[in-house]
């Protein structure tokens, strides 16, 4: 979550927002019963879709070229109570 509020400060003190949202597809790979249940999702998110826009101008900012579009990600869960919990996000260096 911390990561996710410095992105969006950053983004807002540029003049920048987002218009259109990632796609994505989780699927549950593993869940631990116990105590603490713990699960842990994998997901390939697609930002094909998800444009950083220059608030001002209306356009496009300039990306790299050499980000990644679609790369993988993790998340560690656990349930607390009735709801479940993420506990840690990770986004992989890597296409999927």
């Amino acid at each position: 979550m911390a990561d996710i509020e410095s992105d969006l400060s950053v983004m807002r003190k540029a003049g920048q927002v987002t218009t259109g949202e990632p796609a994505i597809n989780p699927k549950v790979v593993k869940v631990t019963a116990g105590k603490l249940p713990t699960a842990t999702i994998a997901d390939c998110v697609d930002i094909t879709h998800w444009t950083l826009i220059d608030k001002a101008s209306k356009k496009p900012v300039p990306l790299p070229t050499t980000r990644l579009i679609k790369y993988g990600s993790i998340a560690s869960l656990e349930k607390w109570g009735t709801k479940w919990m993420v506990t840690k996000l990770t986004a992989q260096e890597q296409s999927c």
